[in-house]
């Protein structure tokens, strides 16, 4: 194999150039569908479809990544987002929408499964969680980055010629990170592995165990993804200036923070921080619709994020601890399938008590769910220790 700094660069550089929609797209979709006459039932169901596509594909793909091998679908995977980006440019309504984010889905699935295997290939054993959260981080830093001149685009022009103008930039930026991986990334798993994996299918009782907190976890942040600007907009403004510093420094913790909290899961455990990450976020989510200024609200909303990025290469780590190398890709389809599950029901549920209940109710259901989720680590993975795995 190449070296392996230099792969790990330019896994992190595609990751990041290709992501650069993830970040505006949670912000934007929400009031852009609501502009063009969306309830947030079809807000909901916009997040949920993304779901459901990637529920169906990501256990194929992590099968086929273990067996073909990662390169091909890594690389697959900006082309597929390079053509939803286009019809994203020329959605103007729900229909079209819908298709748009079905695309973007597949190109998600085909995506996250060979870079976490890719990155945990390359990786030394003692430094997976700061790993993983390098490439958390990578695509977060690419939201960040692309939200930032989506910002400054749609400052230009009226909302409406923005979205078209943006998005096809974001085409145009992931057909160069297609182009990065073909030229740079190469096979990291040797074919005698692949052929290993056809027959290898062993996994582990406390695989089972991570992939029932994921779910629950995923069933209740999910809620909260296509609500947050819902909410804003529904108690304080519909200015798009003051929604962006709103989203801004939630952005910031999710575009830096993710490889030193996967640091902290090297050093001590993984448990501990999947715990405490939890704990604050659930926290966070009770309080949230308490606070009348739009102030504490970001102030809290940057206290959430940092739960969530404290868990969530912990949790990666973890998975990447459980499972033998020849299983990886399927581990983590079977793990991103859960993740899927969970986040298909998430939005439509969020949507319907937002809608039907108040829109306190679903800040308060995630915040008991996530501290459940919590105690749920504790008790099933108390008496878990990292130990080597076979091939």
């Amino acid at each position: 194999m190449e070296d392996v700094s230099k792969v790990r660069h330019y896994l992190k550089k595609s990751i990041m150039i290709g992501s650069f929609a993830f970040g505006i797209m949670s912000f934007l979709l929400p009031i852009y569908t609501k502009r063009i006459g969306g309830s947030a039932l079809a807000i909901g169901g916009l997040f949920s479809i993304f779901s459901v596509v990637t529920l169906i594909l990501r256990p194929i793909i992590g099968r086929g990544v273990d067996i073909y091998g990662r390169r091909k679908f890594f690389i697959s995977a900006f082309l597929l987002y390079a053509i939803s980006m286009i019809l994203f440019s020329y959605s103007t309504n729900i229909a079209l929408l819908y298709i748009s984010r079905l695309i973007q889905a597949m190109g998600n699935s085909f995506m996250w499964i060979p870079a976490y295997s890719i990155a945990i290939d390359i990786a030394d054993s003692g430094k997976r969680g700061r790993t993983l959260g390098q490439i958390d981080g990578a695509s977060a830093s690419g939201a960040l980055y692309g939200s930032i001149i989506g910002f400054n685009i749609l400052g230009y022009f009226t909302f409406m010629r923005g979205w078209s103008i943006l998005f096809k930039g974001y085409a145009v930026l992931s057909l160069i990170a297609g182009f990065i991986a073909y030229k740079y990334i190469p096979e990291t798993m040797p074919l005698g592995k692949r052929q290993n994996a056809q027959t290898n299918n062993r996994l582990d009782i406390n695989f089972l165990k991570l992939l029932s907190v994921s779910f629950i976890s995923s069933i209740s942040t999910s809620m909260l993804s296509p609500l947050l600007m819902t909410y804003l907009q529904d108690r304080f403004t519909k200015n798009i200036v003051t929604l962006a510093t709103a989203f801004f420094p939630a952005s910031l913790v999710y575009a830096f923070l993710p490889s030193r909290m996967g640091g902290i899961s090297d050093k001590m455990s993984r448990i501990k921080p999947m715990a405490v990450g939890l704990i604050i976020s659930g926290i966070m989510s009770l309080s949230f619709t308490y606070f009348s200024r739009i102030e504490i609200l970001i102030l809290l909303w940057v206290l959430e994020s940092i739960g969530l990025v404290m868990a969530s290469p912990a949790e990666e780590a973890l998975l990447a601890d459980i499972v033998g190398e020849n299983i990886r890709g399927s581990a983590y389809g079977l793990y991103l399938f859960t993740c899927s599950l969970g986040a298909s029901i998430g939005p439509i549920l969020g949507g319907w008590l937002y809608d039907s209940f108040g829109h306190a109710v679903p800040f308060y259901l995630n915040g008991i769910i996530l501290l459940f989720d919590a105690f749920l680590v504790l008790v099933l993975f108390r008496n878990y220790k990292i130990k080597p795995v076979s091939c």
